[in-house]
Parts: structure tokens; C-alpha cells; sequence
């Protein structure tokens, strides 16, 4: 259902603020992944804290898993919610927004407006339909991710407690559907962002590898642990 907007500059905020979903999800994602890849190396790192660590990792998927319910809700309604089929029909009901003179007056100020006009910015139909369907709940993980946003995420469905399921079946939402989702719904909005403003979005966050920092330091305490520990036997034999 398409949301109900009065110009460009409206749509403008509804775009980014899904585009800032769906890169939050994605540097959650990352950091988690990396996380993981990390802990043969760092086996003993992560050990020493691993109370911790564990929960973090849980953190960060809560936190991608969220986004995504979000971007990817089906809801129409009055008034409908912002999300990926919404959006998609909005730009549907407003090409017109897309068009050169509107373009050219949201980027008067970029001294490469002229370049930039010479390509078709209005959304190709056939693209439209394609990207619309992607977000449909119609089947595949589209679906099995409203299935478990409905039944273990934003609501628990009492039958599954009493089957023992406390964190949802797992096999509704695998790594590798959340990154296809992840691919699917960033390369939507920078497409969309792309025609609209001449502008993309990067999911590389300065500092995405902070983490590795933390370990190191751990390394080293362990090390300079292990150290004064040797001296003191060393000191009494």
C-alpha cells in the first residue's frame, strides 16, 4: 500500500530512514560474522570472557533480525508502516518525482548535476515489478521471516513454548537467507536512492574491526600474565 506523501523532500525521509535500517542491520551482521571467524585464532580470548561474548553475539542477530522484521513488514493498513512493499508501491504512485526537472532541482547545488541528468532516472516498470515481488511474503524467506517475526519475535506463540522451541525453529531463518535479505534490501534502496539522488549507501563502518583491538589487548594481559607467573616459579625453585 502506497504511503500517502506530498513531495520529493517527504519521500526523500522515507527512503533514508529505511536506508538506515537495513545498514544498521548489515553492520550488526558483519560485526557478528566476523565475531565468529575470529574465534579459532582467539580461542582462548574469547574464553576468558565468554559470558560475555556469547551475549553479544546474541545481541547483534536480535538487532539484525529486528531490522529486517521492520523493513521487510508487510503491513498496509491505515495509516500504513514504513517498509520495503510500501516504499516500493509509493514510488509506484509518484514516478513523477523521479522525473529530470524534479532531479535537477534536488541537485542544483552539485556541480555535476548536468552529467548526472543525461541518465533516465525515472524506474524502469519491468525493475519495479521484480523488486516488489522480492519483498512479498508470498513465498520463500520473505515469508519464513514474517512467520517468525509473528510467531517467536515480536510475538511468541504459546503452542511452540509447549513444544520446547524457546528461540524459534531455526530452520525458518538461516545465515544465509538473512544475508540474501540483507543483499536483497540494501540493493533495493540504493537503486531507488541511486535514481532519486544520484547517491548510494556503504555498509563500512570506520572502526568495524574495533573488536580486534579488545582481543589483542586480552593476548597480551594473558601473555603478561603467563609471564609473572613463570618469574614467581622460577623466583621459588
Amino acid at each position: 500500500m502506497q504511503i500517502k506523501i506530498q513531495n520529493s523532500e517527504e519521500f526523500l525521509r522515507l527512503l533514508n530512514a529505511l536506508v538506515d535500517e537495513l545498514v544498521a542491520a548489515q553492520i550488526h551482521f558483519k560485526l557478528r560474522q566476523d565475531l565468529y571467524a575470529a574465534m579459532p585464532e582467539y580461542s582462548e580470548e574469547f574464553g576468558q570472557s565468554w559470558t560475555f561474548w556469547s551475549l553479544t553475539l546474541e545481541a547483534h542477530m536480535d538487532a539484525v533480525v529486528h531490522r529486517l522484521c521492520r523493513a521487510y513488514d508487510q503491513r498496509g493498513g491505515s495509516p500504513p508502516s514504513l517498509n520495503l512493499r510500501n516504499l516500493l508501491d509509493t514510488i509506484e504512485a509518484n514516478l513523477h518525482f523521479f522525473d529530470e526537472e524534479d532531479f535537477r532541482h534536488r541537485l542544483k547545488g552539485n556541480p555535476f548535476v548536468e552529467s548526472l541528468a543525461e541518465t533516465a532516472r525515472r524506474p524502469d516498470p519491468a525493475q519495479l515489478a521484480i523488486d516488489k515481488e522480492s519483498v512479498s511474503s508470498s513465498g520463500g524467506r520473505v515469508r519464513n521471516l514474517v512467520v517468525w517475526r509473528n510467531e517467536f519475535f515480536a510475538h511468541r506463540n504459546f503452542a511452540h513454548v509447549l513444544e520446547g522451541e524457546s528461540r524459534g525453529d531455526q530452520s525458518l531463518l538461516l545465515i544465509a537467507d538473512i544475508e540474501k535479505l540483507l543483499a536483497n534490501g540494501l540493493g533495493i534502496v540504493n537503486r531507488y536512492s541511486s535514481l532519486f539522488m544520484a547517491t548510494t549507501h556503504s555498509t563500512n563502518m570506520v572502526g568495524h574491526d574495533d573488536y580486534l583491538s579488545v582481543l589483542k589487548a586480552v593476548r597480551e594481559s594473558l601473555r603478561a600474565y603467563e609471564v609473572k607467573i613463570q618469574e614467581e616459579i622460577d623466583r621459588l625453585t
